[in-house]
């Protein structure tokens, strides 16, 4: 009987259990595979004859290869190809994302879509910046006078330069921090929780084998060599504080329900951050769920990639994505700062140059109707 027999997943159902049978095989090839292996297969996709490079993994099976750093692997590299090339730090990229993938490339494909996506809604002229998405999203006034007395030494250009760069960091702030789960949930040995199909009872914490089997997980795993018969099953945050701390019971009653159905490790992580000092959520969660792990950064990446190289695989694919786009819609901040501050020297201009005195009465001036709940009736 196969760990995907026991008694509490059996009755999974029969395709996301298939789901789990493919995942295992994934794991399987990359833990029985020599370091020559995967290296002639990262030679392959990049279409580079494997060989002579892949006796660069003769001494190691393809795990220890891939565990490597990425600085490493351009040494071990580095010496098959012609000097003042890229092809070194490129096979070493391809090792990486074939060490934590089957096939990166369907997931290559999510990540770039997402990136695009975001990069269409940067801002690229003054109305972006004045308002955002929400119409009642408005460029915060007082935020603008601290960013013009204490960041930009009282010049317009800068200022404007600083509010454009903090709302595109915004953006990749969110979009990096719905992707995690994404990523990580598609490498070797993990699988991504199915989202509720319907709510049981009327509440998405109850679990149901088919609708709902595994409430409070992002993430899980196949299990690993020492507990062989034992799930893992991850809840997932960007950050410590990305949870608030009222948040926690009743991720540690979900939690201790997972353990207690499926006799599940359980693990409650936050991707960035390298201390678990002031974790908001951490406390509470163990109250209610004492063998649950809460893990941060290096430690939480080892455990979700099982790979000392845990926080390099899940960078590998966001920088190939970055890249990637980046070549094809470049976004250059420089022409788009001289036309937003051109824009914002007209409100300036019109309340005595004085750019925080006019974007106040812009942003905070309009028809009393729209302002005032009580007008009208």
């Amino acid at each position: 009987m196969g760990w995907t027999d026991q008694p509490g997943l059996s009755g999974l159902d029969k395709e996301f259990r298939a789901r789990l049978e493919e995942t295992q095989s994934e794991l399987d090839w990359v833990e029985s595979a020599t370091g020559s292996d995967l290296i002639s297969l990262a030679c392959r996709s990049l279409r580079i004859d494997p060989t002579e490079i892949s006796k660069a993994g003769e001494r190691f099976t393809a795990v220890e290869l891939g565990d490597r750093s990425h600085s490493e692997l351009v040494d071990s590299f580095s010496s098959y190809f012609p000097a003042g090339t890229s092809l070194a730090q490129e096979l070493a990229d391809e090792v990486q994302l074939r060490r934590a993938f089957s096939d990166p490339d369907p997931i290559l494909n999510i990540v770039e879509s997402r990136v695009e996506t975001a990069v269409k809604k940067f801002p690229r002229e003054a109305a972006d910046l004045k308002v955002g998405e929400n119409r009642g999203d408005v460029l915060d006034p007082f935020i603008l006078a601290a960013n013009f007395e204490l960041l930009s030494d009282r010049s317009l250009p800068r200022t404007i330069e600083t509010a454009l760069s903090h709302k595109v960091l915004m953006k990749i702030e969110d979009m990096i921090g719905n992707m995690h789960e994404t990523v990580l949930g598609a490498m070797r040995g993990n699988f991504r929780v199915p989202e509720p199909g319907r709510t049981t009872g009327g509440s998405k914490n109850v679990i149901h084998p088919t609708f709902n089997p595994f409430p409070g997980a992002d993430i899980g795993q196949v299990p690993i060599d020492s507990s062989p018969e034992t799930l893992r099953l991850f809840q997932v945050k960007n950050k410590t504080g990305s949870a608030k701390g009222g948040d926690g019971k009743r991720l540690g009653e979900q939690l201790r329900a997972l353990s207690e159905t499926y006799g599940a490790d359980t693990f409650y992580v936050a991707i960035v951050g390298n201390t678990l000092v002031g974790h908001r959520s951490k406390g509470a969660v163990l109250r209610e769920s004492p063998r649950t792990a809460v893990l941060v950064g290096d430690a939480a990446l080892q455990e979700m990639t099982r790979s000392d190289s845990g926080a390099e695989l899940l960078l590998r694919v966001y920088r190939r994505a970055f890249k990637t786009v980046a070549a094809k819609m470049p976004y250059d901040l420089d022409p788009i700062v001289s036309e937003v501050s051109a824009e914002f020297q007209l409100i300036a201009d019109k309340h005595e140059d004085d750019l925080v005195e006019g974007w106040l009465h812009v942003a905070m001036g309009g028809p009393q109707e729209e302002q005032d709940s009580r007008a009208g009736k």
